[in-house]
C-alpha cells in the first residue's frame, strides 16, 4: 500500500500472501483466548485485517504488547495509544536506533544466569548474588509480575 519496491519477484510476494491467507483461514474458526493472543502477537503482518480495539486487551502495564517492540509499533501505527508510544520512546532513548526484539528481559536473564551457575557447579561462589536475584524474583512472583507470569519459560524458571 506504500508503493515500496523490494528486490524480490512478484511470485515470491504472492506465495507469502497465499501462506498468510492459509494461516488466517486455519485460525478463523478458533475464537479462543489463545488464538486472539496469537493474532495480536503477529500484528505486523496483518494490518487492517485485525480488530484493533480487541488487541488492546493484551497491552501490558509498561505500555508494550508482549514486551515486543515490533508488535507494539505495529499496534501503535494502527491504533494510537499513549502508553505504547511511551514504551517505544523509552526503548529508543535507552538503546538508540537498534532496540532488542523483546524488552524487558531482566528476570529471565537473571534466572538464566542462576541456572547456568548451578549447572556449572560454581553457584557456591555467588551465594549472595543468587540470593538477591531469587529474593527479587520471589517478590515479583507474589505480585504476579507480568514479566514472570506472561512468559512460560520465565515462569517455569521462577517456579523452580
Amino acid at each position: 500500500g506504500m508503493d515500496l519496491e523490494f528486490p524480490v519477484r512478484q511470485t515470491d510476494v504472492d506465495r507469502l500472501l497465499h501462506l498468510r491467507e492459509i494461516e488466517l483461514e486455519r485460525e478463523a474458526g478458533d475464537h479462543s483466548y489463545g488464538r486472539e493472543a496469537y493474532m495480536a502477537y503477529v500484528t505486523e503482518g496483518l494490518g487492517n485485517l485485525l480488530e484493533w480495539d480487541e488487541i488492546m486487551m493484551f497491552q501490558r502495564k509498561n505500555g508494550s504488547f508482549f514486551n515486543c517492540p515490533s508488535t507494539t509499533a505495529a499496534t501503535l501505527v494502527n491504533h494510537y495509544n499513549d502508553k505504547a508510544l511511551q514504551y517505544l520512546n523509552c526503548l529508543v532513548s535507552k538503546f538508540g536506533s537498534a532496540v532488542p526484539t523483546v524488552y524487558p528481559l531482566n528476570i529471565y536473564c537473571q534466572l538464566s544466569w542462576v541456572d547456568a551457575l548451578e549447572k556449572m557447579g560454581i553457584s557456591q561462589y555467588f551465594v549472595s548474588e543468587i540470593k538477591s536475584i531469587l529474593d527479587t524474583t520471589y517478590v515479583s512472583w507474589l505480585e504476579r509480575d507480568e514479566e514472570i507470569m506472561l512468559d512460560i519459560t520465565t515462569c517455569a524458571m521462577a517456579f523452580r
